[in-house]
């Protein structure tokens, strides 16, 4: 995906998406940033960030982030979903894809993360349709995915972009119609932060 309007998007973070595997449903494991933290504070997000110079590629990164901030270690990349820019800076998500092995203890690192948030695959397929908020690019209008998540916390942005694509492939490989994306109440009042 381009740049968006105003942004250069030239800078790339990489994030995990861990897949669970528990009874029978297919789990995405989101965290819910800590408060505190002066960037995107109290949002819910895949665990990630900037590379560091030790990195070796922005796997490495997202496997490293992700070991910091819930402790999850020994995840097994599967592949990648697209690159994704972001609308509130110039850093895209280089989102890798990763299941957790089964006797994983995941353990949130309370200066970055609030909690861990399950996201349940089969829950969301079942629904009749997905909620998405309106925007206009080049004089036509999109939807933006966004999903709601235990405690009332709203998931928006990239995030909701990777999750939506891995929805797809996964109603895809399952054989399933992937429920289709209509405007929702959500608007982006209710998601961006407040300046």
């Amino acid at each position: 995906m381009p740049a968006l309007p105003g942004r250069r998007n030239h800078l790339h973070a990489g994030v995990l998406v861990p897949l669970r595997f528990v009874d029978g449903d297919l789990e995405v494991v989101l965290t819910e940033r800590a408060a505190t933290l002066r960037h995107h504070g109290g949002e819910v997000s895949f665990p990630g960030g900037k590379p560091d110079p030790s990195d070796r590629d922005l796997e490495h990164t997202a496997l490293r982030e992700a070991e910091e901030e819930i402790g999850l270690r020994g995840a097994r990349v599967l592949g990648r979903l697209s690159s994704i820019p972001l609308y509130t800076s110039d850093f895209r998500l280089e989102p890798f894809v990763a299941v957790v092995p089964g006797d994983a203890v995941l353990v949130p690192s309370p200066d970055e993360v609030a909690r861990v948030v399950l996201f349940s695959v089969r829950e969301v397929l079942a629904r009749s349709h997905l909620v998405g908020i309106p925007w206009t690019h080049e004089g036509r209008e999109h939807l933006s995915p966004v999903f709601e998540v235990e405690g009332g916390k709203l998931v928006y942005g990239g995030t909701a972009h990777a999750l939506h694509e891995l929805l797809a492939i996964v109603a895809r490989a399952s054989e399933r119609e992937l429920p289709p994306l209509r405007r929702g109440d959500v608007d982006w009042r209710d998601v961006l932060p407040r300046s």
